[in-house]
């Protein structure tokens, strides 16, 4: 049996995922989410009562989206990860504001793609621009309601959303989301759990879930953590 993070967790190099909930009609993803439900012994509408409401809520969300998946960076779902992101963010190791050291590749103060040598370069270049720490950044641990997130990826799939809803039921679906987080800008945009933001949306707008929050506006967080993601490695979903 596949587990959560199968289905919610943006690994990296993930594909398969067909039904995009910004082009996709309430009918149709009934038509999808119904017999679904119905193989794994469920109810739509006694899991999700609200189903319709909700759908037609988070689908005007996911439209407000302008990216990508393949645009987006992968933070994986687990506390090592998070933690060392946070040490990169909070020491002030990413050189993220003037002065500047000497870049990496080019003039692009966030290049993508690094790897090697290059990314350990570019990972520590904030200790050495002659002032330390003005790169430092604030993270913090909140509680956002769900609803009141913005969205940056525009391809969100539901059919990856409700599966794992179908799969676990509402409750162990909630049940989940109160271990995961999202890494989330300071003006309230997900960067990383949009899939996780969907299955919440659907179940509950009200629920509050973890937010990462970084002290960086979207249009600079972005191509910092893209950034980020790629000298880390991460592959990116598709």
């Amino acid at each position: 049996m596949k587990n959560f993070k199968t289905y919610l967790v943006e690994a990296g190099g993930e594909t398969g995922w067909k039904i995009e909930i910004a082009k996709t009609s309430l009918e149709d993803a009934k038509s999808f989410a119904i017999p679904l439900f119905e193989k794994f012994g469920r109810d739509l509408y006694q899991e999700i009562p609200n189903f319709d409401n909700n759908y037609l809520f988070a689908q005007k969300k996911a439209k407000q989206g302008k990216l990508n998946r393949a645009d987006m960076p992968v933070v994986p779902d687990n506390l090592d990860d998070v933690k060392e992101l946070q040490r990169h963010l909070e020491n002030g190791l990413i050189d993220i504001r003037k002065p500047k050291a000497k870049p990496v590749k080019g003039k692009d103060p966030f290049p993508q793609g690094l790897s090697g040598k290059e990314a350990e370069e570019w990972l520590t270049n904030g200790l050495k621009d002659g002032k330390h720490p003005d790169d430092k950044i604030k993270v913090t641990k909140q509680k956002i309601k769900v609803s009141d997130l913005k969205i940056l990826q525009k391809q969100i799939y539901f059919d990856k959303s409700i599966s794992s809803i179908a799969q676990f039921g509402a409750k162990g679906t909630k049940d989940f989301m109160k271990t995961t987080f999202f890494i989330i800008s300071k003006d309230g945009f997900v960067l990383d759990g949009n899939h996780r933001f969907l299955s919440t949306m659907l179940l509950d707008p009200n629920f509050k879930v973890t937010g990462i929050v970084i002290d960086l506006p979207m249009k600079e967080l972005h191509p910092l953590l893209l950034s980020y993601s790629d000298a880390q490695g991460n592959s990116r979903n598709i």
